[in-house]
C-alpha cells in the first residue's frame, strides 16, 4: 500500500508539472526528475520505506569539496554540535532539520547538492514543501507548481 501511494505521488507530480519521470527498480526504487537542469532523485528500500533519501542538485554536480551535515532534531535529545563545520549555504535550509537529517555539499564550481534523510512522502504538501524551499533558496524557482492542492 505504501509503495503504491509513493508511486502515485511521483506520477502525480510528473503529470501536473509536465516533467519526465524516470523510475528504476532494483534492490532500491529510484525516481528521477529533471527541471531547469536541477535533478531530484528519491531512492528508498521497498521493503523498509523509512530507509529513504531525497537528493536535489544540478545535473552537472561534480565531487563535493565542502560538506555540511546536520542530524534531525529530536525532542529531549541533546544536539551534537560539531564546531568545525562551517555553514556555507543559506541558513533558511537549516529549518529542514526539524523533520530531516540534512547533508549539503558544494563542488569546486560552487554548485550545491542537498540530501534529506529519511524522506518518506506521505502527501502532496509534505512532499513539495521541502523541495520547493530548497529550489527557491538555492536556485530562485519553484520546482513544483503551487497551484496543486490536496
Amino acid at each position: 500500500m505504501e509503495l503504491k501511494r509513493i508511486d502515485n505521488l511521483w506520477h502525480f507530480f510528473a503529470t501536473q508539472n509536465q516533467l519526465f519521470l524516470k523510475k528504476e527498480i532494483d534492490n532500491k526504487v529510484l525516481y528521477v526528475f529533471a527541471k531547469n537542469k536541477i535533478k531530484i532523485m528519491h531512492s528508498f528500500n521497498p521493503r523498509f520505506t523509512a530507509q529513504s533519501s531525497l537528493c536535489i542538485g544540478p545535473e552537472s554536480f561534480e565531487m563535493a569539496v565542502e560538506t555540511y551535515a546536520a542530524s534531525q532534531k529530536r525532542f529531549g535529545m541533546p544536539a551534537s554540535i560539531n564546531r568545525q563545520q562551517r555553514v556555507f549555504f543559506p541558513k533558511e535550509l537549516l529549518k529542514l532539520t526539524s523533520r530531516f537529517s540534512l547533508i549539503v555539499e558544494k563542488d569546486r564550481f560552487k554548485n550545491f547538492r542537498v540530501t534529506l534523510e529519511p524522506f518518506a512522502p506521505k502527501n502532496i504538501k509534505e512532499t513539495s514543501a521541502p523541495i520547493n524551499l530548497i529550489s527557491e533558496t538555492l536556485w530562485a524557482f519553484r520546482y513544483f507548481s503551487n497551484t496543486v492542492k490536496n
